[in-house]
């Protein structure tokens, strides 16, 4: 399974594609939050027309992670400590969900594990090579996608978008914790015990990780937010 970034045929349409590369360089922060932006200097970056620029503008807007003011200009949103804290609460909810009706459905039929295994460890792999180059985009792409692979079984595709889409507030702030490669090993030995909790259909083993994985943001926040107070509003 590769996590390579998707190329333009992709694409149904050139807005779908700009919408994603421009989310892509929002959440790894090479626009930085409260960056001054114009759409003529997106329309350069991507190297595209106006419309499907717009098309992406107005919906990386309603998502709260560009900021379009009349008569002064467009920028990259601050990362919002209160739009993150409400946005890790539904993802624990939503993943815990999910990892329970994983389980119940790998139970009813076994044969899905073998997929779902193969999903799950070859992200890990691409995870454990990622860490081992220092590549910190990559390393938090590999996890998305296991995040994915574990939730495959239960096949509720309403779910993971509502969670990609939650994860972009959060992920400004994983990655500003990860470039410090601080605790990362950790990270990978929480996927690893959660694919053998769903191997051994275990419920009570598998939320218990989900839970302590996803709370780990709530001891990154004051320590980015102290490192980085330029990037935050409250």
């Amino acid at each position: 399974m590769s996590n390579r970034p998707a190329t333009r045929r992709d694409y149904f349409t050139l807005g779908h594609y700009a919408y994603d590369e421009l989310r892509r360089a929002i959440v790894s922060l090479r626009l930085e939050p409260g960056q001054w932006i114009s759409e003529s200097e997106l329309t350069e970056m991507l190297g595209m027309s106006r419309t499907p620029i717009r098309e992406a503008i107005h919906a990386l807007q309603s998502e709260d992670l560009i900021e379009v003011m009349p008569q002064r200009g467009m920028k990259i949103a601050l990362i919002s400590v209160k739009k993150v804290r409400e946005a890790r609460v539904v993802r624990e909810v939503l993943e815990i969900e999910a990892v329970r009706e994983g389980i119940r459905v790998l139970k009813e039929d076994p044969r899905l594990w073998t997929e779902t295994a193969q999903r799950a460890l070859s992200c890990l792999a691409e995870q454990e090579t990622a860490f081992a180059q220092g590549d910190i985009e990559g390393f938090l792409a590999a996890d998305e996608a296991f995040h994915r692979a574990i939730t495959w079984p239960g096949g509720n595709e309403t779910l993971n978008a509502v969670v990609k889409q939650m994860r972009a507030h959060l992920n400004r702030i994983r990655l500003l914790s990860m470039r410090e490669r601080h605790n990362l090993d950790e990270l990978i030995d929480e996927h690893r015990r959660l694919v053998s909790s769903m191997e051994l259909h275990d419920v009570t083993q598998a939320v218990e990780t989900m839970k302590h994985h996803v709370r780990r943001l709530l001891e990154d926040i004051p320590v980015v937010q102290e490192r980085f107070p330029h990037y935050f509003s409250l």
